[in-house]
């Protein structure tokens, strides 16, 4: 079977950032990882779409939850 070089390693990348990231956040409240995400720039369209669907389910759940 004839292997050829990779030239870009994904989950390599993948964990590398995932390891940034929760350097990052360590110690974070909830509070503070949804203000750091939600400052975060996100040029991808689906996925600014779901980051704001997200931010306001929290924030829906969050009211909801203040006023039982």
């Amino acid at each position: 079977m004839n292997r050829t070089e990779k030239k870009f390693d994904a989950v390599a990348m993948m964990r590398s950032i995932r390891d940034r990231i929760s350097a990052e956040i360590e110690g974070m409240t909830l509070e503070e990882e949804l203000a750091w995400l939600a400052s975060q720039e996100i040029k991808d369209p689906f996925l600014k779409r779901l980051r704001d669907r997200a931010v306001q389910q929290t924030t829906a759940a969050s009211r909801a939850s203040r006023g039982r």
